[in-house]
């Protein structure tokens, strides 16, 4: 899945359903935390932050300072957020997300097989595979390529553009 994908759907989501955790744009930084994981291949260790066990350390991490330093705990819950939601999107793509990392190096992730299959008469009409199935496969190893932009990112940073002039132009309107 590309980088857009992963900063702009999750984010769009946390604002369309909490608003009230990002008080000023700058807030929106806390999206960095949903790419984070994809450094494990900037490391060349793929898998090693595609885990529930980095997810678990990072978010204390992050619950920890929030605390300490702030005296809150919302934000690391957003970061916390952001990060599981990138192993969420990598596993619907089709992954290897490897859950269990470094107990199990196995990744998971859904394939969608399923085609429509036109016949000769309008009535030929079928549908091959409907279900998703769960696909487990070895981790990819290889650094030499990541995908930073494709449609899904675009889309995604156009539905986050509109949610989040939707809900300023709503504010606008709630206070006139």
């Amino acid at each position: 899945m590309d980088v857009l994908t992963h900063l702009f759907l999750p984010v769009a989501v946390a604002y369309a359903i909490r608003p009230d955790l990002f008080p000023s744009p700058r807030y929106f930084a806390l999206a960095i935390f949903a790419i984070l994981p994809d450094f494990d291949k900037l490391l060349g260790i793929p898998g090693l932050l595609h885990s529930v066990f980095a997810v678990g350390v990072i978010g204390s991490v992050a619950f920890v300072l929030e605390r300490r330093f702030a005296g809150t705990r919302s934000y690391a819950a957003v970061a916390t957020i952001f990060l599981a939601s990138h192993l969420l999107l990598d596993f619907l793509d089709g992954g290897p997300v490897t859950f269990l990392y470094p107990l199990i190096e196995t990744g998971v992730g859904l394939e969608y097989p399923s085609q429509i299959v036109f016949g000769d008469a309008v009535q030929d009409v079928a549908v091959r595979n409907p279900l998703p199935r769960v696909q487990a496969d070895a981790t990819n190893s290889a650094r030499e390529a990541y995908s930073l932009v494709n449609g899904y990112g675009i889309l995604s940073a156009l539905v986050f553009v509109t949610v989040y002039f939707g809900i300023q132009s709503r504010r606008r309107y709630k206070d006139r």
